[in-house]
C-alpha cells in the first residue's frame, strides 16, 4: 500500500512540473517515446533532423475522426518525402484504434496508450490538438485550442517547416 501511495504522489508531482510549462513558438521539444502500432518505437532522437507533424486525439471524440480524410490528404501529398513524418498519438489502446481504423483508415502512424506524451505536448487536453515540430527540433505551429486547426494553415505551416 505505500509503494502504490508513494508512486501516485510522484506521479502527481512530475505531471504538476511538466504541466507547468506551456510550449511556444521556437521552444524545444522535449523528449518523448510512443509506441506505434506497427511495434516501431518513435523517440525525440529518432526524429532528428525531420519535420513533424503531430495530432493528438482519442477514437471517441468525433472532430477527431471528421478530420482524418483532410489529414490524409495531406499526408498523400507529402509521401514522397523522407523528412517528414506524419504521427497521430492516441490516448487509447491499441484494440480500441485497430478497430476504429477498419472504418476510418488513417494514413498517419498511428501511437497508443499516449496518455503521457499528451500530458506534456498538450496542457490543455484538448482534442484533436496539432503541432508542427521543424527539422531543428522546435515547435513551428502550435494548435491545442486556440486556434481550431483550418487545413489551409496546416499546410502552409508543412511547407513552411519543411524549407
Amino acid at each position: 500500500m505505500y509503494r502504490i501511495t508513494f508512486f501516485s504522489f510522484l506521479f502527481l508531482v512530475c505531471n504538476g512540473l511538466f504541466a507547468q510549462q506551456e510550449f511556444k513558438i521556437n521552444d524545444s521539444i522535449p523528449d518523448f517515446k510512443l509506441w506505434l502500432l506497427d511495434d516501431e518505437i518513435i523517440t525525440k532522437k529518432s526524429t532528428k533532423d525531420k519535420v513533424i507533424v503531430f495530432k493528438f486525439w482519442f477514437t471517441s471524440c468525433p472532430p477527431c475522426i471528421s478530420d482524418i480524410p483532410e489529414l490524409n490528404t495531406l499526408v498523400k501529398e507529402f509521401d514522397k518525402r523522407d523528412d517528414i513524418l506524419f504521427i497521430a498519438p492516441a490516448l487509447d489502446r491499441k484494440p480500441v484504434i485497430e478497430k476504429l481504423l477498419k472504418r476510418f483508415p488513417f494514413n498517419f502512424k498511428i501511437a497508443y496508450n499516449s496518455m503521457d506524451v499528451s500530458a506534456v505536448f498538450n496542457k490543455k487536453q484538448v482534442y484533436p490538438s496539432y503541432f508542427i515540430i521543424n527539422k531543428k527540433g522546435k515547435f513551428s505551429y502550435i494548435d491545442n485550442g486556440n486556434k481550431m486547426s483550418e487545413f489551409i494553415e496546416l499546410r502552409k505551416a508543412v511547407i513552411k517547416a519543411l524549407k
